[in-house]
């Protein structure tokens, strides 16, 4: 992992998302490249005169921003982290999603708005949003987390689908990183079902190298299921693989990933 892309617009639960981004630049020797998208006024052209310096104000005000911040981590860091700013106009997630691709990005960070927040459990926010477009893994990370290095993971998988063996790796290779140990997580109304079992035992064979175990249980309600499991074990990182969904379904109904990346306690890694 080379680099590593913090998207931030400021807030004060975006704060937390910068400490994991700087710790994990540190740990896994990554750059880091901070970011924010900030918007421009409707571009009317009788009132470009009026408008262009505003925007041209909104521009200097997000590099101060991002360059105060970039100086509070190297502050905090060894040293040891290249710290980059970038501050582009445009519209957030379909702005973000070209950074990534532009900048190689391997990871990217995001800050969410936090299960305590007004509206969490019925609105999502930009972060969310953004686990259908990311091409690359999106760290989720609640106002309330605190960084400690990942070493007890739950993934959760769906049984009831073939599992994405690329996803699969990704996970393995991630958790390779943090000698971490899984606990693979697989919630079913019909947990005896012969072919949950069938289904588990593959996964458990494509994980004979890596130190898990590996849990099926009985539930209908699956984000409140991984939730409470994941408190039970004291995990410090879900891990979740999102389904293609299309874009247009995801803007009106949340995936089981968005809806348990806003209402966690712990940070979120979506692997697609």
């Amino acid at each position: 992992m080379k680099t590593i892309l913090l998207a931030t617009d400021f807030s004060k639960s975006a704060k937390p998302a910068s400490e994991f981004a700087l710790r994990l630049a540190e740990l896994l020797k990554a750059r880091l490249v901070l970011l924010n998208v900030y918007h421009h006024p409707l571009r009317i052209p009788v009132l470009q005169a009026v408008f262009t310096p505003l925007e041209e104000k909104n521009k200097v005000r997000a590099r101060r921003k991002l360059y105060r911040l970039r100086d509070q981590l190297g502050e905090k860091s060894t040293g040891s982290v290249p710290i980059s700013v970038l501050v582009r106009e445009g519209e957030t997630l379909v702005t973000i999603e070209a950074v990534v691709t532009e900048q190689k990005a391997d990871l990217l960070i995001m800050g969410t708005a936090g299960a305590n927040s007004p509206g969490a459990q019925y609105f999502g926010s930009q972060a969310t949003e953004m686990i259908l477009r990311t091409p690359v893994p999106l760290l989720l990370v609640p106002p309330a987390a605190h960084f400690v290095p990942f070493k007890n993971i739950v993934v959760a998988l769906d049984l009831g689908q073939p599992v994405d063996a690329l996803a699969l790796d990704g996970v393995l290779r991630f958790t390779a990183r943090f000698d971490a140990f899984l606990t693979i997580l697989c919630v079913s109304d019909k947990p005896a079902d012969p072919l949950i079992r069938q289904a588990a035992e593959a996964i458990r064979d494509l994980l004979r190298h890596q130190p898990h175990t590996l849990t099926v249980v009985s539930g209908t309600d699956l984000t409140s299921t991984i939730l409470q499991f994941t408190t039970e074990n004291r995990a410090d990182l879900i891990m979740m693989v999102p389904k293609s969904h299309n874009r247009f379904l995801f803007s009106i109904l949340e995936s089981n990933t968005q809806q348990i990346a806003r209402q966690s306690d712990v940070p979120v890694l979506a692997i697609r």
